[in-house]
């Protein structure tokens, strides 16, 4: 991957805030310039091949196998499926108040995944599309440390050290692919703007105002604090990731605050 050189204003300013405010987390960061006809361009980067514990960002590959069958016809988003087909399941989310009788086809479910990080609409979604399925589409992608290794919420998997992981350059890679399917038809579209009603603003662009629109999904266990998306501005259009592990919850998130807040001011003000 190409890297813009004009960055390294940009990783000087986050680092010296990463150390200020977290020098022993376990923080990546990566910074890109997208493009429709060209490779997609480095501006800033740390840490961006290390592993981390993926949280709800691993929803984001889960919608992009979704949206893969129904391209390739091998499945109907009209389809449903029930609640009844997956254990309840706490945590994010509005599934969890409802009768399991109810019934919601794929699309519906996969809007309550991404817009609301419902954790039980996304095991739907893992059971039906399959464990196996999600991590082949990952590999087709070139997602090479990404795995899908347990359902949302399940804490003996955990236990038994079965983490989904992943690492910023892989989601950086899978935002890229999103971002190139926005004009190809309909559900290209869709994906793309599932990513922009995204409800949860209080890391990356809580200092950028609601009318900011931020295409981005966030993802939240105990300590750990990542979000990451794209943002079209003026400029230019920019894939912005943070993944905040290995510090407190309290602290992770006005630190996803001020890294947003840097990357922001920097595309706008700083970069050529």
């Amino acid at each position: 991957m190409e890297k813009i050189l004009a960055g390294k204003g940009l990783e000087i300013a986050l680092n010296v805030c990463i150390d200020q405010w977290a020098p022993k987390g376990n923080i990546s960061y990566l910074v890109v310039r997208l493009d429709d006809e060209l490779p997609m361009a480095e501006i800033a980067g740390r840490g961006i091949t290390t592993v981390h514990a993926s949280a709800s960002m691993i929803k984001v590959l889960i919608m992009a196998a979704l949206f893969s069958k129904a391209m390739a016809g091998t499945l109907n988003l009209q389809d449903t499926v029930g609640l009844r087909d997956v254990p309840r399941v706490w945590g994010g989310g509005a599934l969890q108040e409802l009768d399991v009788h109810h019934r919601f086809t794929y699309l519906e479910v996969c809007r309550l995944m991404m817009v609301l990080s419902d954790n039980w609409a996304t095991n739907l979604l893992i059971h039906h599309l399959g464990m196996e399925a999600i991590n082949e589409f990952a590999q087709s992608l070139g997602l090479k440390e990404t795995k899908l290794l347990r359902y949302m919420m399940d804490a003996e998997a955990r236990v038994q050290g079965r983490e989904n992981v992943m690492t910023v350059l892989d989601l950086m890679i899978l935002y890229e692919y999103i971002y190139r399917c926005r004009e190809t038809g309909p559900l290209g579209h869709e994906m793309w703007q599932l990513l922009g009603r995204q409800q949860f603003r209080d890391k990356l662009p809580f200092y950028w105002g609601e009318e900011v629109v931020f295409h981005h999904k966030t993802g939240v266990l105990e300590d750990v604090e990542h979000d990451g998306g794209i943002l079209p501005l003026v400029k230019g259009t920019f894939g912005l990731i943070v993944f905040i592990s290995q510090v407190p919850n309290s602290e992770g998130i006005p630190l996803g605050a001020k890294l947003g807040d840097i990357m922001k001011d920097f595309l706008e003000n700083s970069l050529p």
